[in-house]
């Protein structure tokens, strides 16, 4: 199981890599925004505090890209 200073490491190595991408496509034309939504099923044990990770941070964000997070805790169904 991966920790999440591993999990964040992941995360930015794939945005590095998607800037670096985006970077060569927009070369002659000024970037757009979009939105995207990214669904991660967590298995996690309890001592993980996921509501205070900073996804803009880990995201590696800038200026006004933004991030909205929405936690749905399924504990109770198993």
């Amino acid at each position: 199981m991966k920790t999440m200073h591993e999990m964040g490491k992941i995360i930015k190595i794939l945005h590095t890599d998607t800037m670096h991408n985006t970077h060569e496509i927009h070369m002659y034309r000024t970037p757009t925004k979009r939105i995207v939504r990214v669904t991660l099923d967590l298995m996690c044990y309890d001592d993980l505090d996921i509501e205070d990770i900073d996804w803009k941070d880990i995201l590696g964000l800038e200026g006004n890209e933004d991030v909205n997070v929405s936690i749905k805790d399924y504990t109770d169904i198993f």
